[in-house]
């Protein structure tokens, strides 16, 4: 079994390159995990945020004869302690604006609303010069945006009760029916505990507002699938890449042997060139064997990606395997020297991964004519193979692009080793 033999001396010595395993294994792991952790861990489909500090100084009061039971800025201060928002939003009292911006400042607290005291009495009188006051930490971005827009909702909302109020007493009194004592403090009692719902249900109840929009091919699986699916196709794409990559570079090793002088030794044995050369072809399939391997276990543990059924899997893989070591045995067959592998492989790998989509798996929507060019490509049907392996559809699906897969590395494979006998003939 001496090609055997070849193969695994020339595996165990890929397995001790640092540059190797780096390249092969590590890049990969490292890209696919820089975007699962940017978001939160997506594999497990809902991104958590993190909790929003939150200082009130609630200084409203309610004046004298006025028709409400409470003042307008107890409603501003509801807002951030109520139960619906209590899993995001960590909300705390403060005295004075004074020991709220201290507490900004010290980043105890990164937003602090400060709510003056006319706020109900310049709100019944139709004015606005003393405004809600937000104090944010300026190292913040997304949580001074959240406050905001929730102010600004429930602002949106006083402002409305006031039309409200206005257009039903101008509608009483058109109608001969003046208000009584106690019809002010009803009408805007009822205004606020229907704008108080209406705003709970439109952010935590999405299902009863008034307008539901939905994807019409989306269901229920795919929903729950979110980002976990697109953290899939992200994965599958940087294993398809690198294992081109690798590919090639295994077989690179036979350029470097040959200036070193080690092939011409070998070939002085008893070993036929043939098995000599079989060898090394062989070792670049078990490497891409392993890396593929390697990198589905690893991903799937560290990164929770779900690869689909095992037969189909293995069929993909299969696949990946041919292609991707015959492309890496043609390409070093057109390469003079060791020195020439490195940007030659370089920019023929990059270029073929962008025209097989490989780098725009996660791009929506993207221009059909990107899955026309893929078909000219094997990393092309490589993709299409782990797309039909992560879209959980069975094995018969996919014995068509992994075919193809099979062909594309058969024919690049037996063109390479043409020209390598006839290299070293």
């Amino acid at each position: 079994m001496k090609i055997l033999d070849i193969a695994l001396k020339d595996l165990r010595r890929s397995t001790r390159s640092a540059f190797t395993i780096g390249m092969s294994v590590v890049v990969p792991l490292l890209i696919t995990g820089l975007i699962y952790f940017a978001f939160g861990g997506m594999s497990s489909g809902a991104a958590d945020m993190p909790k929003i500090s939150v200082g009130i100084v609630n200084a409203d009061t309610l004046p004298q004869g006025s028709p409400l039971e409470a003042p307008l800025g107890e409603n501003l201060r509801s807002l951030f302690f109520d139960s619906s928002v209590e899993s995001w939003i960590d909300a705390a009292d403060y005295p004075d604006e004074t020991s709220a911006r201290a507490a900004v400042d010290r980043q105890e607290i990164g937003v602090a609303v400060v709510i003056p005291a006319a706020f109900t009495t310049q709100y019944l009188a139709g004015e606005h010069s003393s405004p809600v006051l937000l104090i944010q930490d300026p190292t913040l971005t997304i949580a001074p945006l959240v406050v905001k827009n929730m102010l600004t909702a429930m602002l949106d909302g006083v402002a409305g009760g006031g039309i409200a109020f206005q257009t039903v007493y101008e509608r009483q009194q058109a109608s001969g029916h003046p208000f009584g004592a106690n019809d002010t403090a009803v009408i805007i009692e009822k205004y606020q505990a229907w704008y108080t719902g209406f705003q709970r249900d439109m952010f935590h109840n999405p299902e009863q507002a008034a307008l539901v929009m939905r994807s019409p091919a989306a269901g229920s699986s795919q929903q729950a699938g979110g980002m976990a699916d697109l953290l899939q196709l992200i994965m599958a794409s940087q294993m398809i890449f690198f294992a081109f990559y690798t590919g090639a570079y295994a077989m690179l090793s036979i350029l470097r042997e040959q200036e070193e002088g080690t092939l011409a030794r070998m070939f002085a044995t008893p070993t036929g060139r043939s098995l000599i050369l079989a060898g090394k072809f062989l070792t670049v399939v078990l490497t891409v064997i392993l890396q593929g391997l390697v990198l589905m276990i690893a991903s799937h543990y560290a990164f929770g990606v779900d690869w689909g059924e095992p037969a189909s899997a293995l069929l993909a893989l299969l696949g990946q395997v041919v292609a991707a070591s015959g492309l890496g045995v043609l390409l070093i067959a057109f390469v003079k020297t060791a020195k020439q592998g490195g940007p030659v492989l370089g920019g023929a790998l990059a270029g073929m991964g962008m025209l097989s989509g490989l780098f725009t798996v996660a791009v929506p929507s993207a221009p059909a004519i990107f899955d026309q060019v893929a078909n000219f490509t094997p990393q092309g049907w490589v993709l299409k193979a782990w797309k039909v392996v992560l879209a959980g559809q069975s094995a018969a699906d996919i014995l068509i692009p992994a075919a193809v897969c099979v062909l594309f590395g058969i024919v690049m494979f037996g063109l390479g080793a043409v020209l390598f006998r006839k290299r070293f003939a």
